[in-house]
């Protein structure tokens, strides 16, 4: 019995604890690009995406003209966006746990842009204010997310079968 035969028998199980770590390592490193590359190419000052960011949690009365710098917004920012990365994660792996790397991050940035239209139309419904992150490099930078994430749960992710006799099987006959 061949190894795929005996892959089919059982079904594989999301690793969360992958999940977990995916999602927090993809919005660890995705920072730079929100709060560096973002502000930049959006002609915004890291100060506003702070702001914003942080505004998903606290609401709009943290928004201020000019911007100014608050180590607590910025702290509120980086745990909204990890949150939100946690969350994509979740989905990712839930949909392309099956089916190896390149699909993980493939997957991923598709998720990524399904992403940005949810967030475009339910943030801005709910917070009338996001709107400022509509167009092409908001949605660049949530497909990149989305891809980072599945990169990253695809290579943390410890195959886990419904069934351990599937696995063990499987380590068995692929020799």
């Amino acid at each position: 019995m061949s190894s795929k035969t005996i892959y089919s028998q059982g079904k594989l199980l999301v690793d969360w604890s992958a999940v977990a770590w995916a999602g927090t390592i993809a919005g660890i490193l995705s920072l730079p690009f929100l709060l560096l590359l973002l502000p930049s190419l959006l002609d915004l000052s890291v100060n506003s995406i702070i702001q914003y960011w942080a505004s998903m949690i606290l609401g709009q009365d943290v928004i201020t003209v000019p911007a100014t710098f608050s180590i607590w917004l910025l702290l509120v920012a980086i745990l909204s966006h990890v949150l939100l990365t946690l969350i994509l994660a979740s989905i990712i792996a839930t949909i392309f746990h099956r089916f190896g790397t390149l699909v993980g991050v493939m997957g991923g940035a598709l998720i990524g842009l399904a992403y940005y239209f949810i967030n475009i139309y339910s943030m801005t419904y709910f917070f009338n204010w996001m709107f400022l992150f509509e167009g092409p490099v908001f949605l660049l930078f949530n497909m990149l997310v989305g891809g980072m994430t599945g990169f990253f749960y695809e290579s943390l992710e410890m195959e886990q079968w419904d069934d351990p006799k599937d696995y063990n099987s499987s380590i068995q006959t692929s020799h």
